[in-house]
């Protein structure tokens, strides 16, 4: 067996979740590594121009503010929303560049998969005998070499964005989908910015009916008022105008007002936009000789064409849940959610990110010992996160693994 400290802990992604979970772990006594494939804050920084729904005084978790303070870090005013850019060069990339950190934040460190030294999933052994065998990570870097790293405690806070969903029909790809996936964008495009010359004065179809394909419609009309010959189809598979996520009497002001915004554009605000409801996505071409995308679309009407010069692909985002194949964690077949977490946000009877608690330790525990998915990951397929959120679930987490760990407890107020 290899030997491992009884207080290492590894965490999975160097979010805002990933870093409140390191920073309070150091503040334990626990030794934590972060290990992130990418950059700090990579997945924010590709909505980087998006300005969150939540002011900072909901989005900097109470751990890593302390631990900034300590560097004389002053916390923005509260009532200002942040972009993800914005949260990233504040917080994220000072937090990880900060003394308690530095050597602990690993990037383009990829973990590719999450097991047992010396225990398979299937073997019938008890808590305590699985805690017996440390976690064992795979960790592949920039240049394919790979390493094999050993921890006691393991927090997976990767998140979702990076493993967006696709657009066919039945949550699948559609056909020719795969193929040209690599040439279309699946997150909200900085169309007015870096992206502008792939859409000004071109036709893009836009495909989805949350708050990204929201965010990415209302730039795209913005785009059409400041350049000439700029359009965008709008498809959803809800035939109603509407957004999956939308809440009435929104508690975030925000919020609120971007689904408003899209509301005005499915009834025609905009002539730059055509909405196309009830639609389902069969399959994608691309010719090459006019670089143009051919999408056919199942509606109750029969199949319907439409070309674009780009495709964005909006459709959400879920988890990667195989990473931990190998661990025993119930998952919630619906949402991919661990079971007893999708059950406590089902039964919380309300898709309000602010109005749903934050749940109990014993509610966000694996099968797995000492194994805790955190962060939006935690939520599967459901959009209904709030960062506020996954700092209370690092609190409650972070207290039982001290206590398993034999540290001190969780400062806790």
């Amino acid at each position: 067996m290899p030997e491992t400290s009884l207080h290492s802990l590894a965490v999975l992604g160097a979010g805002p979740v990933g870093l409140e979970a390191a920073a309070l772990a150091v503040e334990l006594g626990f030794d934590a590594h972060v290990f992130e494939r990418g950059e700090v804050g990579d997945h924010l920084l590709a909505w980087g121009h998006v300005s969150m729904f939540t002011p900072w005084s909901m989005t900097v978790g109470p751990a890593s503010s302390r631990l900034l303070a300590r560097d004389g870090w002053g916390a923005p005013p509260g009532d200002a929303c942040p972009t993800g850019l914005e949260l990233v060069e504040r917080v994220l990339q000072p937090l990880a560049a900060s003394a308690s950190l530095k050597s602990r934040v690993h990037t383009h460190s990829q973990v590719v998969q999450v097991s047992r030294h010396g225990a398979r999933k299937s073997d019938r052994s008890s808590v305590e005998q699985r805690r017996e065998h440390p976690f064992r990570l795979i960790v592949r870097d920039p240049g394919g070499r790979e390493s094999v790293l050993h921890a006691r405690a393991l927090v997976d806070a990767s998140g979702t964005f990076g493993n967006p969903n696709r657009a066919g029909t039945g949550g699948i790809p559609a056909r020719g989908e795969s193929y040209l996936a690599p040439q279309m964008s699946y997150h909200p495009d900085d169309v007015r910015g870096l992206r502008r010359e792939r859409h000004a004065g071109r036709t893009t179809l836009v495909i989805g009916g949350g708050a990204s394909a929201v965010t990415t419609m209302i730039a795209l009309a913005a785009l059409a008022r400041e350049a000439p010959g700029t359009r965008a189809v709008w498809v959803t598979r809800r035939d109603t105008p509407g957004f999956s996520g939308e809440i009435a009497n929104d508690s975030l002001s925000a919020r609120g007002a971007l689904y408003a915004e899209g509301r005005a554009l499915q009834a025609g605000a905009s002539d730059a936009v055509r909405w196309q409801g009830g639609c389902e996505v069969e399959s994608f071409e691309y010719n090459s000789a006019t670089h143009r995308y051919r999408a056919i679309l199942d509606t109750a009407a029969g199949a319907r064409a439409e070309e674009a010069d780009q495709v964005i692909v909006n459709c959400g985002y879920g988890p990667d849940t195989s990473l931990y194949r190998e661990l025993r964690v119930h998952e919630c077949y619906e949402s991919l959610a661990p079971m007893k977490l999708a059950a406590a946000l089902r039964g919380a009877g309300t898709s309000d990110c602010v109005s749903i608690p934050a749940f109990g330790v014993d509610v966000l525990a694996n099968p797995e010992p000492d194994f805790y998915i955190l962060g939006a990951k935690s939520y599967g397929r459901s959009s209904d996160f709030l960062l506020q959120t996954g700092y209370e679930q690092v609190t409650e987490v972070m207290a039982k693994l001290a206590e398993t760990a034999g540290l001190r407890e969780s400062l806790r107020p």
